[in-house]
């Protein structure tokens, strides 16, 4: 399955649990994955199952800038063999005044460029997940 395969099955999945209206951004290079009229979601699909769950900081305060400037809430949803949703609105005090993961990650790794930098990350915890959208 491709990751717009991925990303239309789980709106689907989202709309129908949550009663929602989300529809799928349509630009290639959009900062977002999914919205509706109150949220900003992004998904972030692995293959492996990591118990540990992260969001790279630099996506988390675009995220958050935008949300700002659209007046809604940013989401940031992991899906591997569960789904973890996080409101990172919400989570916006914790996150910026934790510790900041420094891990050596693919520069980019849709692009085929594994060569290795350091990436910066929070790291979500179980406790921060939410159970509604």
């Amino acid at each position: 399955m491709t990751e717009q395969e991925k990303t239309i099955h789980t709106i689907d999945w989202l709309n129908k649990k949550f009663n929602l209206l989300i529809k799928k951004t349509t630009g290639q290079f959009d900062l977002w994955d999914a919205q509706d009229d109150k949220r900003i979601i992004e998904f972030k699909f692995r293959n492996k199952y990591y118990e540990e769950k992260y969001i790279q900081v630099d996506k988390f305060y675009c995220l958050l800038m935008a949300a700002e400037y659209y007046n809604k809430h940013a989401y940031y949803i992991v899906i591997d063999n569960e789904v973890r949703i996080f409101n990172l609105t919400e989570l916006k005090n914790e996150l910026i005044n934790s510790k900041v993961v420094i891990k050596q990650a693919p520069y980019q790794t849709e692009f085929k460029n594994n060569q290795k930098i350091n990436k910066y990350f929070y790291k979500l915890k179980q406790s921060n997940q939410t159970n509604e959208l």
